[in-house]
């Protein structure tokens, strides 16, 4: 049957010369592939130009739980970047966001807090003139929370080792390499409990920003299946450097 979908998209693969297999994280159903035909045309429907990383669309679709690929039959923006598009480093930073997104949301079931927090967070983002180098970051701090896997920190001790196989903090240090030194360790406590509302004050020079977010991604790493390393990650290190 038909369906309406408010979705965020996550990305695009080639399924053959004419259509595209579109990965979107829906508020109604959480995440869902779907088929899209590739097309420019702008008297289209489906204009593949629309299914850019992070991209808040509208659409609808023959939907049938159970069905791996339904097709999408008419889509439009349900809210419109005026920065992120056009702006390299923003661009950038979504791209990578929407890969981490990518491997971690798996859920076909619908969370109506994650998609909130995803779409204002990311309408945050193309607004901020300035001060959003750490976005990625504090974002993939604040999305451990959504997708259940925050570590324990809550009675974290300066001089104590943040476990990150445990997802928790220890005092003495594990006999595992996946761990973080306790002069690092305080630190990155912060970093955690950083909203966007601060983000500006982090002031993260080139290698702390490095370490952090290396901290991140092994964490995700460690936490969810099969996650592997994000090939937008290079490009990130490059264009900070």
């Amino acid at each position: 049957m038909i369906e309406k979908f408010d979705g965020i998209v996550l990305r695009t693969l080639k399924y053959s010369d004419s259509l595209m297999i579109v990965d979107i994280y829906t508020r109604q159903c959480g995440r869902l592939s779907f088929l899209a035909p590739v097309s420019r045309s702008k008297r289209s429907k489906v204009r593949s130009v629309l299914f850019q990383p992070l991209s808040m669309l509208s659409f609808t679709a023959s939907y049938k739980r159970g069905r791996q690929l339904s097709r999408i039959s008419d889509v439009q923006p349900y809210s419109m970047y005026s920065s992120i598009p056009f702006n390299i480093v923003k661009s950038s930073i979504a791209l990578f966001v929407a890969e981490v997104l990518a491997y971690s949301l798996r859920e076909e079931e619908a969370n109506d807090a994650l998609f909130d927090f995803l779409d204002s967070s990311f309408m945050l983002f193309d607004n901020l003139e300035k001060g959003y180098a750490d976005f990625h970051i504090v974002f993939l701090s604040q999305l451990l929370r959504y997708i259940g896997i925050y570590p324990n920190i809550d009675e974290f001790v300066p001089g104590e080792y943040l476990d990150l196989l445990q997802g928790g903090t220890v005092q003495e240090q594990p006999l595992h390499a996946h761990f973080v030194m306790p002069d690092k360790a305080h630190f990155f406590v912060e970093l955690l409990g950083t909203g966007f509302d601060s983000m500006h004050e982090l002031s993260l020079n080139r290698e702390l920003r490095g370490e952090f977010l290396a901290i991140l991604i092994e964490y995700y790493r460690l936490h969810i299946p099969d996650f592997p390393k994000p090939k937008s990650l290079d490009i990130l290190r490059e264009l900070f450097d």
